[in-house]
């Protein structure tokens, strides 16, 4: 499964792509062979728009869906430079480029992906049979006004950031036994099991690490040294997202060690004229304590379709995968 890859590599060295679409990410999470992408042209022969996928199988069936550790995925469009580009062109443009990529699609059994939060036109995807589902996330602009955002905070946050500063000290560095231990303990806490694997984290992290676009921070208790929390940011020229955090079930809910992290990675976002995207969880309890640190909500498509009346009855399984 290889035959977009070159093109798509070459397209994403003369075009920006965001992080989780860049040909590094997918063979670290995919491996080199378990991806491809398709690509539409122009009439001059330039990339106009991009598709990268993965091709996995469940229960013997073929299916497209996002690869590990990689919240969006879908297409990336690059417009045309024109100044007199009137939204009708702009629509017309993605209407057609979006056909050309769909119709090149392998067979599928099912397909679903999370689109880029740029991505707000969905229209040939449902004229092709496709469906969608919204959901969000938290997006805080890059800045470098961190005073502005800190007074912006939650009176309630701002005693939480305080008690954190107080209990922890906030280190740089990476422990991968540490942080998935401490992520599990996260999911063990609510009765889930840890929805993934360590080795390809450690290839993502290999990759990010080799360009130095990762940033592992981790909350120590001011006087044992014992962990409370720890957050793993992955970043580019424009933009950081929250790959991975977890902590103490005890240690960490009463040093609130966790939004001390958050507030980390916004000034390191800060610092950088980055924005930062949360990558929030639907779920209530996160989605609250994401929201009190004043990013903008901000939707996403959740795209999928059942090639194959057979999977019908096990669609809603596949969807919370």
């Amino acid at each position: 499964m290889s035959s977009g890859k070159a093109p798509y590599s070459e397209f994403c060295r003369a075009e920006y792509v965001p992080l989780q679409l860049q040909p590094w990410w997918l063979d670290a999470v995919c491996n080199a062979d378990r991806w491809s992408a398709v690509l539409s042209y122009d009439k001059g022969g330039r990339v106009r728009g991009a598709l990268p996928i993965f091709l996995t199988r469940r229960w013997g069936f073929p299916v497209i869906q996002l690869p590990p550790f990689t919240t969006y995925a879908g297409p990336w469009l690059v417009y045309p430079d024109n100044p007199d580009f009137k939204e009708n062109s702009r629509y017309g443009f993605e209407h057609q480029v979006m056909a050309s990529l769909i119709a090149q699609l392998p067979r599928f059994a099912f397909f679903q992906q999370n689109f880029l939060p740029e991505i707000q036109n969905w229209l040939p995807f449902y004229w092709a049979g496709f469906h969608q589902t919204t959901r969000y996330t938290y997006v805080l602009p890059g800045t470098g006004y961190t005073e502005d955002l800190y007074k912006n905070l939650k009176n309630k946050l701002r005693t939480d950031l305080r008690t954190a500063e107080r209990e922890t000290e906030i280190v740089r560095e990476y422990d991968p036994g540490l942080l998935f231990w401490l992520n599990q303990r996260s999911f063990n806490r609510k009765g889930l099991r840890q929805p993934y694997r360590r080795a390809p984290f450690d290839k993502l992290h290999a990759a990010l690490a080799e360009r130095n676009q990762s940033a592992c921070f981790i909350a120590r208790d001011r006087t044992s040294g014992a962990p409370h929390a720890a957050l793993y940011l992955a970043y580019d020229t424009r933009q950081a997202t929250l790959l991975l955090s977890g902590f103490d079930p005890v240690l960490g809910r009463r040093s609130r060690a966790l939004h001390g992290l958050y507030w980390q990675a916004i000034l390191f976002c800060a610092e950088r004229g980055l924005s930062l995207d949360f990558e929030g969880s639907m779920e209530p309890g996160i989605e609250r304590a994401l929201r009190a640190f004043g990013g903008k909500l901000t939707p996403y498509f959740q795209v999928w379709k059942a090639g194959n009346p057979l999977l019908a009855a096990t669609i809603g399984l596949l969807r919370k995968s």
